[in-house]
């Protein structure tokens, strides 16, 4: 199995400040690390960020998201128009780092909500959206995890099935994100539905149901960690955490207190947990 952390607990944009966090990360024993792909840099930067984040002994991966004026699956011409040249260049800004996934609700943008569920017309618009982006993605070597967010963060994609179910719709290139986080809010059986859509999942984010350290919280994790080995899981298994350390941030992930002593200890401690966890699980 490889371990991976994400840098949302400390930035949305790394850079040279944060390289003593990567060696950290690399020295504890992550075999890999999640960079932002949002505030869009030349793609020279991503280029460097790639190197450095191999010189220290990680390997890159990339995480996205869209805002309310890059909804794919919105009516609005021009909305769809900027979140295809947003994705687009995602999928470059991952290339050039030679992050072989890039995650996130890419489906829709996060916040944005309607007053009702997700409609075929709108399913329809961000599904073939997204074969678009997923057939750049398999040109540049990319691979597309399409993540579902619980029902208070979005309303296109909120449970495992319904993600499954679109992934199949983008077709080759894209499979899903499977978070903890999410799927502890809307599934009623986290092991039978990991079991029942094992080969969609190309990803999954491990974080507690506070958002903190995983491990002292809620989630389901025995069970958790048990359906994916038994399912034959090989992907990686990637903390995602958040705390204080950006405000916009907190304010996304609603996060107002401090829930943990300090960041690296909190990588320190998720590592240990998700190797102890990973080794205990039955296969």
């Amino acid at each position: 199995m490889r371990y991976g952390m994400n840098m949302y607990l400390w930035t949305t944009r790394p850079g040279p400040e944060h390289r003593p966090i990567l060696a950290a990360l690399a020295e504890m024993g992550y075999d890999l690390v999640e960079l932002p792909v949002l505030d869009f840099e030349e793609i020279g930067y991503y280029e460097r960020l790639g190197r450095e984040v191999r010189a220290v002994g990680l390997e890159p991966l990339a995480v996205n998201a869209l805002n309310a004026e890059q909804n794919i699956a919105a009516a609005d011409a021009e909305t769809r128009a900027r979140g295809v040249a947003a994705l687009e260049r995602m999928i470059d800004c991952a290339a050039a780092m030679g992050a072989p996934i890039l995650s996130g609700p890419m489906h829709s943008a996060i916040g944005v909500f309607t007053g009702q569920g997700p409609q075929p017309d709108e399913l329809a618009r961000s599904a073939e959206i997204m074969a678009r982006i997923a057939e750049r993605g398999r040109q540049k070597g990319v691979c597309l995890a399409i993540e579902p967010l619980n029902r208070f963060e979005c309303y296109l994609l909120n449970d495992t099935a319904a993600a499954a179910d679109f992934a199949a719709r983008v077709g080759s290139g894209a499979g899903i994100l499977y978070d903890t986080f999410h799927a502890h809010i809307e599934e009623k059986d986290p092991a039978a539905i990991i079991r029942a859509h094992i080969d969609a999942i190309a990803h999954v984010h491990v974080s507690e149901n506070d958002r903190s350290t995983p491990g002292r919280g809620q989630v389901r994790w025995d069970d958790t960690f048990a359906a994916l080995k038994g399912a034959g899981y090989k992907g990686p298994l990637v903390v995602e955490a958040f705390g204080l350390a950006l405000p916009e941030l907190s304010a996304a992930t609603r996060i107002w207190r401090r829930m943990f002593d300090d960041e690296l200890t909190l990588a320190r401690d998720a590592l240990a947990f998700m190797r102890a966890s990973w080794e205990r699980a039955a296969p």
